[in-house]
């Protein structure tokens, strides 16, 4: 049966959607959405009448979004962002249809096979020497939380969240249960920005990571208050975007070549799994919801190990 739908413009279905999801969303989550949104979503496709998106009009949308990006702007966007602005754009679509104001359409799509594989930037053992030796000569918080990272493998926003209660030195463990992020949404046609701390994204980022007792012992004397946040040893926090700016400088002094703050939680887990420590362990501790996100990430046999496998093999059964 084909509705007769009335003409709605996809930007009258975003804002009232987007309205709809408040209710049942963290404010973080629903920031992005709305960012998303007026940065991709409604310039892109807010004049076009739902009755004239279909399948195949999609799947257009994702190779133009691939190759060109941005409207009025020629800077091709990832895979991995392409697949957030679906994600938002399918579930808006779900509602329509689901509230009769579309009629059903097959929201399956294919992506093409990516060509270039991003590289994961790993620290040489040279530079988290470096890293390691400058923060234990200058043990203060900031510094700290750089080897936190490294050692303990915790994402930029948990860190910046992160306050003096959340460790405990009795039985050497960091308690991972917040995340601190600047989020920006609309109100009017202003776009306003405020920091938020709320839980992680999924339960699994919700996590206990035990603490080497030298390294507790490193960190323990720079303790003044539980209340005081970890990385500015007072009541107020760092954002992230400043925390970066921060690391960068260290780096700069140290003549090590700029590289991303997340660069040290992969140097973490590729250490992991260098030193053999089994993949279960080493998702947990980053708090991966999936063992195969870890896999995926960080698991990437050489030669030799590929040799050594099938030698294994030989010798085990012929």
């Amino acid at each position: 049966m084909v509705l007769e739908t009335k003409k709605i413009l996809y930007r009258d279905l975003a804002i009232e959607w987007l309205n709809y999801k408040k209710d049942y969303i963290k404010e973080s989550t629903h920031a992005n959405y709305t960012t998303i949104m007026y940065n991709h979503l409604i310039p892109d496709i807010g004049d076009v009448y739902l009755s004239d998106i279909n399948h195949n009009f999609l799947q257009q949308y994702i190779l133009d979004k691939l190759k060109t990006g941005r409207v009025k702007s020629n800077s091709p966007l990832s895979e991995k962002m392409v697949k957030d602005i679906m994600m938002i754009l399918k579930s808006s679509l779900r509602y329509a249809m689901n509230e009769d104001m579309m009629n059903q359409i097959n929201l399956s799509f294919i992506y093409p096979k990516s060509q270039h594989k991003q590289k994961l930037y790993i620290l040489s053992r040279r530079e988290q020497r470096k890293i390691t030796e400058y923060v234990l000569e200058n043990p203060n918080p900031r510094n700290i939380g750089i080897l936190i990272s490294l050692y303990a493998g915790v994402r930029i926003g948990e860190l910046c969240a992160l306050k003096w209660s959340d460790l405990d030195f009795k039985n050497n463990i960091i308690h991972i249960n917040k995340t601190l992020q600047r989020i920006y949404f609309k109100e009017g046609d202003n776009t306003i920005s405020k920091i938020v701390i709320s839980p992680p994204k999924t339960v699994h980022s919700n996590r206990e990571i035990p603490m080497n007792k030298d390294f507790a012992d490193i960190i323990k004397p720079l303790k003044i208050n539980s209340k005081y946040y970890l990385l500015t040893a007072s009541m107020d926090c760092i954002e992230p975007r400043a925390y970066r700016k921060y690391f960068s400088s260290v780096l700069k002094k140290l003549k090590i070549k700029h590289i991303n703050f997340h660069s040290l939680r992969h140097t973490f887990a590729t250490n992991c799994i260098n030193l053999g420590i089994d993949y279960k362990t080493v998702s947990e501790l980053l708090g991966h919801s999936d063992i195969s996100i870890t896999l995926n990430l960080y698991v990437h046999p050489n030669l030799s190990q590929k040799k050594k496998c099938m030698n294994i093999i030989w010798k085990n059964h012929c």
